[in-house]
């Protein structure tokens, strides 16, 4: 069900997203359009039942991390204050076994970060990373930047032609592949993804003729590229991208309609 309203969701907001104003009602008949696509009926028992455990699920998974990282503060705190005695007694062999300690209280820090802020296929960053670390309470750009919407536009055509998995193998594919020639140039880049079949590269660059050029390279070699599944099926793992140049302060969201529109303007060419 969490798979299935997650993909409702995206399908939604992807659909509303270039509308300057979402009223409630409009949210709601676009969301029921495409939970009916999916073949979810909202207005059942039987949904509401589940919608009730998945927000209960919900809620133990946020008590559970809130729980984790309260034991790594404990402990953190624990380390600060051995540490503290340990210098002020110069006691070596503490400050040496401390230092192990801190290297693991590192990982179960990370750890903790990855399972918050990690997209759970792609390994990529999610949704929560870019409105939480990367822009400001009001979703406004804190630094000038670029900026590149990555649409996979074959990715609902294959999952429901063929199926979820083959789609899903797709999305990881384009974005490994783009992480692995991003970081071969040495850019300074995070990649987000943002909707079912969307990512979002932020770079802190500023020369944007180069960088549209390298990723126009990239998705001229995937188009060339064939993949095959096990089933025989055969893909090219392709997407459309539009790059905008950013200033401090902009308005995330402004910027992300523009771009969109003008991914769909290339498409119906």
């Amino acid at each position: 069900m969490k798979t299935k309203l997650k993909e409702i969701t995206d399908s939604t907001i992807n659909e509303l997203l270039k509308n300057e104003i979402i009223l409630p009602s409009i949210y709601f008949q676009c969301f029921d359009k495409h939970a009916k696509t999916s073949e979810v009926d909202v207005h059942e028992n039987s949904f509401e039942k589940e919608l009730s455990d998945l927000i209960i699920d919900e809620f133990n998974a946020i008590n559970n991390y809130v729980n984790e990282a309260i034991t790594t503060i404990d402990v953190a705190s624990g380390l600060t204050l051995d540490a503290q005695k340990a210098i002020k007694e110069n006691n070596t062999l503490l400050l040496k076994n401390l230092y192990n300690q801190i290297g693991d209280l590192r990982k179960e820090l990370e750890l903790i970060t990855d399972n918050i802020y990690k997209d759970y296929l792609t390994k990529v960053n999610n949704k929560k990373w870019l409105y939480h670390k990367y822009l400001t309470k009001d979703a406004k750009f804190k630094d000038d930047a670029l900026i590149t919407l990555i649409d996979v536009s074959d990715y609902e055509y294959i999952s429901s032609t063929y199926n979820k998995l083959i789609s899903n193998n797709l999305l990881i594919y384009i974005s490994n592949y783009l992480k692995e020639k991003l970081k071969e140039e040495g850019l300074d880049f995070e990649i987000t993804r943002y909707l079912s079949n969307k990512f979002i590269i932020t770079f802190n660059e500023e020369d944007i003729v180069s960088i549209a050029s390298l990723i126009d390279n990239i998705s001229n070699i995937l188009f060339g590229t064939t993949l095959k599944s096990n089933s025989g099926i055969i893909i090219k793992p392709t997407f459309e991208f539009s790059m905008a140049k950013v200033k401090k302060d902009e308005s995330f969201h402004e910027i992300l309609a523009n771009l969109i529109k003008t991914i769909e303007a290339k498409k119906e060419k």
